[in-house]
C-alpha cells in the first residue's frame, strides 16, 4: 500500500526551469527532468490524459484499425468499415469494398479517404459519409499548403480486390496499348 505525499518546488525553482543540456551540473538550480508536463509559452502544462478507444469490434488483422487523429474528430478504418468517435464510442458510418490500407487528409469537417480503391468524402454540412466518382481513389493523400496532393490517383493497389457490380472481377480492356 502506497501513501500519498506532496513535494513543494519553490517559485525560484520553476523560474530557471530545465537545465539547458546534460553537461550542467545536477547539483545546479536548473530541474533535471519533467514528467507528465511540458513547458509552452513560459508556463508548466500538463499533458492530457489520453483514453483508450474501443476498437473490440474491428477483427481484421494487422495493419487494422487505423485510426486517423484530425482537426475536429478522430476517425478508425476497418479493412472494410469506416467508424467515427462520437462520445467515446466508435460509430459506423460506411461499408465499402477494399482490402488495402487507408490513406486520407482532412480540411476541418470535410475529410477525403480512399484505400486505393474507392474514395470516401465525408459532407461537412452534414457529416455523411459517402463514395464518390468525383475525386480518384489514391494509394496515399497529403495536404501541402492547402493542396491536396495523390499518388496513383485511380490505380489499382497491387494485393487490392475490386469487385464489380455484378460480382465479378474481370475487367476486359479494348484499344491501344499495353494493358498488362
Amino acid at each position: 500500500m502506497s501513501k500519498d505525499f506532496s513535494f513543494i518546488i519553490e517559485t525560484g525553482q520553476l523560474a530557471t526551469g530545465l537545465r539547458p543540456n546534460k553537461r550542467t551540473p545536477r547539483e545546479s538550480t536548473f530541474l533535471t527532468e519533467s514528467k507528465g508536463a511540458f513547458g509552452s509559452d513560459g508556463v508548466l502544462s500538463s499533458v492530457d490524459e489520453l483514453s483508450r478507444i474501443d476498437t473490440s469490434d474491428i477483427t481484421d488483422s494487422f495493419p487494422f484499425p487505423q485510426i486517423f487523429v484530425f482537426t475536429n474528430m478522430i476517425i478508425v478504418c476497418g479493412r472494410d468499415k469506416i467508424y467515427e468517435l462520437v462520445n467515446n464510442s466508435l460509430a459506423l458510418k460506411l461499408t465499402v469494398t477494399g482490402k488495402s490500407t487507408w490513406a486520407a487528409v482532412d480540411f476541418y469537417n470535410y475529410v477525403y479517404l480512399s484505400n486505393g480503391l474507392v474514395a470516401v468524402i465525408r459532407d461537412p454540412d452534414t457529416g455523411v459519409y459517402s463514395i464518390t466518382t468525383d475525386l480518384p481513389s489514391a494509394s496515399d493523400i497529403c495536404n501541402f499548403n492547402g493542396q491536396v496532393i495523390i499518388s496513383s490517383p485511380g490505380a489499382t493497389v497491387p494485393g487490392a480486390d475490386l469487385l464489380l457490380a455484378d460480382g465479378s472481377s474481370t475487367i476486359t480492356l479494348t484499344g491501344q496499348g499495353d494493358f498488362s
